[in-house]
């Protein structure tokens, strides 16, 4: 296990036992120095030689100045003695090894699962390279790239390396330290990457180590500008002013995981004070940049807004409303534009004047193009000029600072403002690296609620490592040009599809080195097949949801069907209720009619049987002669008795006491049917009357056997006679 492997696992622990705590944080770091310490042990400490073995061991641009205010530090952890007197002070070194080794603890176990998945990773990402590590160089290979992210180019190490002399007897000794500083290979570098993307979708139990031990590449920025302080800051008056890259990640235009990124910055830093803007220059250069995007042809197009186009996480008219109006998309998104030109605010000239503006624009030389080298040198030129000539060490007391992702500009203005003697070397520059901004953002917010910058920066750096580099598709078109011009066309279209590009990618592991006309076809038929994949895929899912949604809407159906029934039961059920109760009371209505009319029966017969008797005891006995009532009442039945022998005689009906009877009891029931409220649920087919009876639908109602449930009005009125009227089913009347 190399050096730099070890020290970050015991960092790891200490970064752990740091979070909440008030000690400063950059204590963390002394494990690192331990190969050094122990190889100079007993000697004198010479910061310009450990400035040396940092960079050799870490990749770190330490210089001698980090170097001297590590001294206080090591003292206080024992590692230095000082000799002499406080003004005249040597140190010699002290090493003491550790009496805890990486081997303990559960940081352990978390990573031998985590390279154990890394073992097989390999084979799943590419079939085309062979790709054989050992598990001690996976295990360097991932911290490596935590630790460092990689975030400086080789031009830039070499740079920082030529700032020290190196003397023979120097380089002597240095050779006996593991040569840490060198940056992965491309290959390595790739599928570290990719791993870690992959590991934080498929096992998120994880993330929070590998979120860990990057938070160790954040705590190397400080060491790089040892200076800029580490405290909590609880408010700030600093104004970050956003490059153009920068704007398009806040906007969304670059993809979720930049955007994510520059946006948990943005809030950390807001919520203690801090605004963001952008000059009215970037707006002119987003809209230049994204309508050169927008013009090419698809195939054509490159970087990390076109990612984001085939990824699908921003759609193609937003891009072209955010290039019509940039100024717009970015007030609605919550960073200001700040009205500033070269020619406004002639006071503000004295600190960086047009002349100094020439000469800056003139040492540029990182981009050929004419309109980027202007945008950045108006840049640094109106950031002074806000600055006012008041500059400090701490980033939060500067007033102006313009945050950018091109570690040339960052370097180049610094190195230009401090040999005009515009700042010293212990204040901070007019322009800093977005990783210098999150690193800030992460120490001076308490550092940040459950990691939060650090997790978003892992993934963010991961996608910049992933991004499909335009030399791999030339490389490949070139040669499918050369052995398979027929299938040119048909290239162009997949280099448009996401899933081919990343397949693309993976196989080669972003290496154009390794295309050769032996594999290019092989090349061209996986990225086919992953565009196959990617939308069989997406027809079997649409396939797949419009089973699901099929099927919810015939449950729906279903239990609109079931619903129905049910209401349609429980209606036929209350209408027979509702049936019931009206036959119910129409039987009791024609029961009183017909005892009524039997009363009136009863009685006319008792009449007639006076009448008789009292005929016999006036002929027996002559008692009733001469009497007038009596008279009256035989010339009545005389009368009566003369129309019933003439219409026999004439064998026409008659009108006797039967006829009376039928009138009076369907009179009687109709009324009473009337004043129950009933007169429209009872139909004239319903009844007939027989000899002075009320007989319903052939039964009579002597055979009914009534209660006294009385029918509701609401039900009565539910339903019309002439719907639905009653029916007395399977009631016949029999002679």
């Amino acid at each position: 296990m190399s050096n730099i492997t070890r020290r970050a696992l015991r960092v790891y622990a200490v970064l752990s036992e740091l979070r909440g705590s008030n000690q400063d944080i950059l204590d963390a770091l002394i494990p690192f120095f331990e190969p050094f310490l122990s190889l100079m042990d007993g000697k004198m400490f010479e910061p310009r030689l450990f400035a040396l073995a940092m960079q050799r061991l870490y990749r770190w641009r330490f210089t001698k100045d980090v170097a001297e205010q590590f001294v206080p530090r090591l003292l206080r952890a024992g590692f230095l003695e000082r000799r002499g007197t406080a003004t005249d002070a040597v140190y010699i070194v002290r090493y003491k090894p550790p009496q805890t080794t990486t081997d303990e603890g559960p940081i352990t176990a978390a990573l031998e699962s985590i390279i154990d998945e890394f073992e097989k990773f390999p084979p799943r990402v590419t079939d085309l390279l062979s790709y054989s590590r050992s598990r001690e160089e996976l295990t360097d290979i991932l911290i490596r790239f935590l630790v460092s992210m990689d975030a400086y180019n080789e031009a830039a190490f070499m740079a920082e390396l030529k700032k020290l002399h190196v003397q023979h007897n120097d380089a002597s000794l240095l050779d006996r330290l593991e040569e840490g500083g060198t940056p992965l290979h491309r290959d390595d570098r790739y599928l570290a990457a990719r791993f870690v993307q992959a590991i934080s979708k498929e096992t998120p139990s994880y993330v929070p180590i590998l979120v860990q031990l990057s938070s160790i590449g954040l705590l190397t920025e400080v060491v790089e500008d040892f200076l800029k302080p580490t405290q909590v800051a609880a408010t700030a008056n600093l104004t970050a002013i956003l490059d153009t890259p920068l704007a398009l990640d806040y906007l969304g235009c670059s993809g979720v995981a930049l955007r994510d990124d520059i946006r948990s910055i943005v809030t950390s830093l807001t919520a203690i004070g801090c605004r963001f803007v952008v000059f009215p220059v970037t707006c002119t250069e987003i809209q230049r940049n994204l309508d050169s995007l927008l013009s090419n042809d698809p195939s054509q197009r490159h970087g990390y807004t076109n990612d984001a186009l085939l990824k699908n996480e921003v759609k193609l008219d937003f891009v072209r409303a955010v290039a019509n109006d940039p100024e717009t998309a970015l007030r609605h998104a919550g960073i200001t534009v700040r009205p500033m030109t070269l020619s406004q605010y002639p006071h503000t000239h004295i600190h960086f004047d047009a002349s100094r503006y020439e000469s800056y624009f003139e040492s540029i030389y990182w981009v050929p193009d004419v309109a980027p080298r202007e945008h950045d040198a108006e840049c640094l030129t109106l950031t002074m000029r806000l600055r006012e000539g008041k500059h400090n060490s701490d980033l939060f007391r500067s007033g102006y600072v313009f945050v950018t992702r091109n570690g040339s500009f960052v370097n180049s203005s610094r190195k230009y403002c401090e040999e005009s003697r515009l700042i010293t070397p212990r204040q901070e520059g007019p322009v800093i690296h977005q990783r210098e901004l999150a690193t800030i953002a992460w120490l001076r917010t308490g550092l940040g609620a459950e990691n939060e910058i650090p997790r978003g920066h892992l993934i963010a750096s991961c996608e910049r490592v992933l991004r499909f580099r335009p030399e791999v598709k030339d490389a490949v078109a070139a040669k499918i040009r050369e052995v398979t011009p027929e299938n040119a066309e048909q290239f162009e279209l997949l280099l448009t599809d996401a899933k081919s590009l990343r397949r693309l990618a993976d196989e080669t592991l972003n290496d154009e080195n390794v295309v050769t006309s032996e594999n290019a076809v092989h090349l061209f038929n996986v990225m086919k097949e992953a565009t196959i994949a990617e939308e069989k895929a997406r027809f079997d899912k649409k396939i797949a949801d419009e089973r699901v949604k099929r099927k919810q809407q015939q449950e729906i159906a279903e239990r609109q069907r079931v619903s129905l029934e049910g209401e349609r039961d429980e209606a036929i059920k209350q209408a027979d209720v509702a049936k019931e109760q009206v036959r119910r009371v129409v039987a009791d209505v024609a029961r009183r009619a017909n005892r009524t009319a039997r009363y009136v029966e009863r009685l006319i017969i008792a009449v007639m049987l006076l009448l008789l008797i009292g005929g016999t005891v006036d002929l027996l006995w002559g008692v009733l002669t001469g009497s007038k009532i009596w008279s009256a009442i035989l010339v009545v039945v005389a009368g009566v008795s003369s129309y019933h022998l003439l219409m026999d005689v004439l064998q026409r009906p008659k009108v006797g006491v039967r006829s009376v009877m039928n009138w009076m009891v369907r009179t009687y029931f109709w009324r009473s049917v009337q004043s129950r409220g009933l007169n429209g649920s009872v139909q004239t087919s319903d009844i007939r009357v027989e000899n002075g009876q009320i007989v319903l639908a052939g039964l009579p109602v002597e055979d009914v056997k009534p209660d006294t449930v009385r029918i509701e009005p609401r039900i009565v009125a539910r339903r019309p006679a002439a719907e639905n009227p009653p029916q007395f089913p399977g009631l016949e009347h029999s002679e």
